[in-house]
């Protein structure tokens, strides 16, 4: 079997296809088709994707959401260089755990969603390839998630599967290029699991899926291949089973559990009883006195809102637990 991985996420989240008034199904290739359609992506590395996310803003919400970040010379009524309001789709997918950033950013430092809407056609376009195809098929949309068949059982030789390097620690040497040492610490760490005979587990994700979970996965957001907990990767050393989160909640990488008392609320890390967790300070002033806005996340949705830092430890999320409307940031 080949494994074929591109750092860039697979699908958007829940919700995306239906905002955009998709009715293809499965969604996930309903958005991969309307993405393949509008992106231009020319030999001399010009590319329309500002443009192309504009329009889908204009199609969601008429301004600019929920796509944004780009140059000053693309800013347009339907895209912003800044983050815009809040809307009803979700920050993350339930794969975005630690500093994976969201999709929906386009540019500057981390940004990811650019790279989705450029490789996302050049993804489509190899699955749809007349003698590909056949033998061919992109995890976990099409293989469902759940430990990979024996190669009797299979009847395709290639499985396409969203990576993330930087979940696994480097050690570069000196004048190395990051990216190249992450790429190859990726590549021996699938392939020595492999000998092992534990790669095929990792397509089955972790244990604490719901069967709604597992809809939402594998019907539009996709998944992370090696995202089975939020705490970071270890390389191939001693080849042990990566342990499995019991709970999404704590899929945040160095979340630790509630801690009672004052001067902890505001720290990175911090989980409340509602199990909301601090991700960061943004600098920005709250709306109550003397008070900064933090960024949360839902530990059960992982949607991301402001709050003040005044109100951390009694948050609920404005999204599934009906806690009040997050704060701009």
């Amino acid at each position: 079997m080949a494994l074929v991985g591109f750092d860039f996420p697979y699908g958007y989240p829940v919700g995306f296809a239906a905002a955009l008034g998709l009715t293809d199904t499965p969604r996930w290739l309903g958005v991969w088709r309307e993405i393949a359609s509008r992106i231009v992506d020319r030999d001399d590395n010009s590319n329309n994707r500002f443009e192309v996310a504009g329009d889908l803003n204009r199609r969601i919400s008429g301004g600019c959401y929920p796509f944004w970040g780009c140059p000053p010379r693309c800013e347009s009524v339907t895209m912003s260089r800044t983050k815009g309001g809040p809307g009803r789709l979700l920050e993350k997918r339930l794969t975005d755990v630690g500093k994976m950033q969201p999709i929906w950013k386009l540019f500057q430092n981390g940004s990811v969603g650019s790279q989705a809407l450029l490789g996302i056609p050049y993804l489509a376009a190899l699955r749809d390839d007349a003698v590909l195809s056949p033998v061919s098929r992109v995890w976990p949309f099409e293989t469902g998630l759940g430990a990979l068949p024996s190669r009797p059982k299979r009847d395709y030789l290639i499985v396409h599967a969203e990576i993330y390097p930087s979940l696994l620690p480097i050690q570069p040497a000196n004048g190395e290029v990051k990216d190249a040492v992450q790429v190859r610490t990726m590549a021996d760490h699938f392939a020595a699991r492999d000998d092992a005979g534990e790669l095929s587990t990792l397509f089955a994700g972790p244990a604490y899926f719901t069967p709604k979970d597992r809809e939402r996965i594998e019907q539009e957001e996709g998944w992370t291949l090696g995202v089975l907990s939020g705490q970071q990767v270890q390389p191939n050393l001693d080849l042990q089973p990566l342990p499995a989160s019991p709970h999404p909640s704590s899929a945040i990488r160095g979340t630790p559990r509630h801690r009672g008392g004052s001067g902890f609320t505001t720290a990175p890390g911090y989980r409340n009883r509602n199990g909301q967790t601090v991700l960061r300070s943004t600098g920005f002033a709250g709306t109550d006195h003397g008070q900064s806005v933090y960024v949360l996340q839902c530990g059960g949705c992982r949607h991301e809102y402001g709050a003040n830092g005044s109100d951390i430890f009694q948050r609920r999320c404005p999204v599934c637990q009906g806690g009040k409307p997050g704060l701009v940031y």
